[in-house]
């Protein structure tokens, strides 16, 4: 099965104990690692994806930090089977005229061709594997759209109680609308591995990497299936550590790293509107995309908790 990578990285599922040693993953390509449901995961598939990984960033990880990368992957690969494994038992399908106008998205990211096909080649890729993991990147997406998106609803009751209770949301401050990468810190995952990955993350954008395409590969925060994009924000709205970053941030321009109780994020400021007073429209429709922001979270975290209860996995270890 091809790569995902559309950033459902968002709870732990598999355990500490079953963090394996570099050379037993490299040696043993075929060794079953995970069952979920009846599909597998093979060693020789999540070293591929740690191959892939540490080349995308900088070429090389202390072994620490390497075992950690394996199991975030081992992780990610369990999510993104129970995930597709839900698309196909819904029946949810994908025309591929939808995975060409996607490709043809990515292309345009790109100054040519050759910078392209260049980019697929550094990431090991040929454009039928991209194909696959578009398709199944829009299969991951089209399901959660119909099993949790559908069912997020924010009633007008629900946004006149917020507006009469904070009735300066009715006169912006100044506004912004940013795009996000989370590496959290977990059981896991060490805060020392995690800082690790988000640092090798900045340091690909420094190189001219696309924000959007790390976050739907590697960020694990709901949003990453949208490149790591949120709605407009006033100030107050985000965590503190974001929000005081954010509103210093230029157009463009990416944060340095930044720690909150969740893990390590990056930030990049794509817009931001000055301060203004809000029609009413306006208002209801700022207090209307926070509230269905907060539900949809919940919502999804719920999905996959469900899901997860309702598989059958088993992570194995190396004999």
């Amino acid at each position: 099965m091809s790569r995902l990578r559309d950033g459902f990285w968002c709870a732990a599922i598999v355990s500490a104990a079953c963090l394996l040693a570099a050379d037993v993953w490299a040696e043993t390509a075929n060794r079953i690692v995970a069952f979920v449901n009846d599909d597998i995961i093979t060693t020789g598939e999540v070293a591929g994806e740690v191959e892939r990984f540490i080349d995308e960033h900088g070429g090389s990880a202390p072994a620490d930090q390497q075992a950690a990368i394996q199991q975030a992957i081992l992780r990610r690969l369990v999510e993104e089977r129970l995930i597709l494994q839900e698309a196909r038992r819904a029946g949810v399908a994908v025309e591929s005229s939808e995975v060409s106008g996607r490709l043809d998205e990515m292309r345009s990211r790109f100054d040519s061709e050759e910078a392209f096909q260049a980019w697929l080649s550094d990431s090991g890729l040929t454009e039928e594997q991209l194909k696959d993991e578009v398709r199944e990147q829009l299969l991951a997406q089209r399901v959660v759209s119909q099993q949790v998106r559908s069912t997020v609803t924010v009633s007008p009751q629900e946004v006149a109680k917020v507006l009469g209770e904070r009735p300066e949301l009715a006169k912006a401050g100044d506004r912004v609308r940013i795009s996000h990468v989370l590496i959290r810190v977990n059981e896991e995952r060490s805060e020392v591995s995690a800082q690790q990955m988000i640092e090798s993350m900045l340091a690909q954008l420094s190189s001219g990497a696309d924000f959007s395409v790390l976050a739907r590969r590697y960020s694990e925060d709901p949003n990453a299936g949208e490149g790591g994009e949120l709605t407009w924000m006033a100030q107050g709205e985000l965590m503190p550590e974001l929000d005081e970053v954010a509103f210093s941030l230029k157009p463009g321009e990416v944060s340095k790293p930044i720690r909150t109780r969740l893990g390590f994020h990056l930030i990049r400021l794509e817009e931001r509107r000055a301060s203004t007073s809000l029609s009413l429209m306006e208002a209801n429709h700022a207090v209307y995309q926070q509230l269905y922001q907060q539900k949809f979270e919940q919502a999804f975290q719920r999905w996959m908790e469900r899901l997860r209860s309702q598989a059958y996995i088993r992570v194995t270890e190396p004999s």
